[in-house]
């Protein structure tokens, strides 16, 4: 509910419009052709205008190149807001604000459909937080840790401006996470001696769909592989369940792979062209990538995922702990921050912050879950660090949620005291061009706050529907206090919870 309040109702960037006219095609035509963008927004120096974002097809129509599974998943939203064009009045497009850059031609019906479709990541963040807890839960910590993890990742990361947008991130972490929640539950099933061929199945056919949703995601399906594993090869034996499971999980996973590679060869004509064509990025050494996601003012990840950082004091006991599943989150952050510090676009653009790592965020958040479990029993020094920063990091990652990156960076880009750096270079490393410095300057770009605009104009409905939306929040809210004081976590300390037990005899 907090994520439909902050959200700003529009398509901010180039990329977003691409995969919005990908929705619309889809559910009008059937067709995943479009007509682009009939202006230069993110050409590269030397492409035509006109061009970014797509790529001829052998058919001669016009391909979008980025994964189309966002697009799937908000065809529901561009149904709904297909059906209700004529219904709405006019002025709830007008809630909007209209002193930003936009990549179509203007109208009710344009506006409306893009504003509905906008609306995809506030839920699907929500589900990505919900996803998380339910991973830890199945690792063995109990409500209240898993829960207030869960909240910490949407409210105390840069998980929250990414909702604000119409990216894949969102539902990167989203397909990532719930592919480790299903195989921490088929660990579960082992160690109780049920059957747990299923949810192997399952998470291998959703970690091959997560490729549909941004092709990066290739390089954690080697970490899902060897966490799948890991039980087995610590016990040294292979059940027929085991078997029976991760052959499954395999071919499901490459039926979707195979699906992606037969898009690429039909749009693009060849199964290894992604569309892009080089034009966009190439291989470079990591150095400066590798750096710059660590320290830079404008892409630190401990900068804009602060939570993770409160939660790095109970790394060791987290290892003790959940061995498995720690060394898996580590090798799925580290392959992909290895992976995307190798390209020239290792930054994603006008982003906030990495935004390749927002999928990976919440297994770095792993730790904070053994810090907030241990949190009733400890010291008090330690309660004031973690309760303290995790205020700073709900402020810090609020007043990321309220704001335009898009408007910001484009301010950066005009600004003369950033003349002798190149504009990139200057978003990275300049303190002063860091979303922290200037965000205070722009006007919070919220879509409840033109309901409030409208509604002192006299058009108060769009105003009901953000009371409406309230009042559910107050109810979620009160739900949530209620469920994280239930007293009913695990031991503290313990044995690792994911250690398997001896299976039963196989007859």
């Amino acid at each position: 509910m907090i994520f439909l309040f902050t959200a700003p109702g529009r398509i901010q960037f180039p990329d977003d419009e691409i995969v919005y006219q990908t929705t619309a095609s889809l559910c009008e035509r059937g067709s995943l052709a479009i007509s682009g963008i009939p202006k230069r927004t993110g050409e590269p120096k030397g492409r035509p205008s006109g061009t970014f974002g797509w790529a001829p097809g052998p058919d001669g129509q016009r391909y979008g190149f980025f994964g189309h599974a966002l697009s799937i998943v908000a065809a529901p939203m561009y149904a709904l807001a297909w059906s209700t064009t004529d219904v709405v009045p006019d002025s709830w497009t007008h809630a909007v604000r209209s002193d930003h850059f936009v990549f179509h031609r203007r109208g009710h019906k344009a506006d409306w459909t893009r504003l509905v479709v906008s609306l995809t990541n506030p839920i699907v963040t929500a589900a990505a937080a919900c996803g998380l807890a339910v991973w830890l839960s199945l690792l063995g910590f109990g409500r209240r840790a898993s829960l207030a993890t869960g909240a910490l990742y949407a409210f105390g990361t840069f998980a929250w401006a990414y909702s604000r947008t119409f990216l894949s991130e969102p539902l990167s972490a989203l397909t990532l996470i719930a592919t480790a929640a299903l195989i921490a539950d088929a660990h579960r099933r082992r160690r109780d001696g049920r059957e747990a061929a299923r949810s192997l199945w399952i998470a291998g056919a959703l970690a091959g769909a997560s490729l549909h949703v941004h092709v990066l995601n290739v390089v954690a399906l080697p970490c899902f592989l060897g966490y799948a594993l890991a039980p087995a090869l610590r016990s040294r034996r292979l059940t027929a369940d085991d078997r029976r499971g991760l052959i499954g999980a395999l071919a499901l996973a490459g039926v979707f792979i195979a699906l992606l590679l037969l898009g690429h060869y039909l749009r693009f004509g060849s199964p290894f062209e992604t569309g892009r064509f080089g034009h966009y990025s190439r291989f470079v050494w990591p150095w400066k990538g590798l750096v710059a996601q660590l320290i830079a003012p404008g892409r630190s990840f401990f900068l804009y995922a602060p939570a993770v950082v409160v939660g790095l004091v109970a790394l060791p006991r987290a290892r003790r702990r959940v061995p498995d599943a720690l060394w898996f989150a580590l090798a799925m952050i580290a392959l992909r921050w290895i992976f995307i510090s190798c390209r020239s676009d290792w930054y994603g653009g006008w982003a906030v912050g990495p935004r390749y790592l927002v999928p990976v965020v919440p297994f770095a958040l792993l730790p904070l879950a053994q810090a907030l479990a241990e949190l009733p029993r400890a010291r008090p020094a330690r309660r004031a660090w973690i309760g303290g920063g995790l205020a700073v990091s709900v402020a810090a990652s609020a007043y990321l949620g309220f704001y335009s990156i898009f408007e910001w960076m484009w301010r950066v880009s005009l600004n003369p005291a950033f003349n002798n750096d190149s504009f990139m270079d200057a978003s990275h490393w300049r303190p002063l061009a860091s979303p922290y410095a200037g965000f205070y300057t722009l006007k919070p770009d919220m879509l409840s706050l033109g309901a409030q605009r409208l509604a002192e104009f006299g058009h108060g409905s769009l105003r009901l529907v953000f009371l409406a939306i309230a009042a559910l929040g107050v109810v979620a809210l009160a739900t949530l206090l209620w469920e994280l004081a239930r007293d009913d976590e695990r031991a503290v300390a313990g044995d690792a919870v994911d250690e398997p037990r001896a299976p039963p005899p196989q007859r």
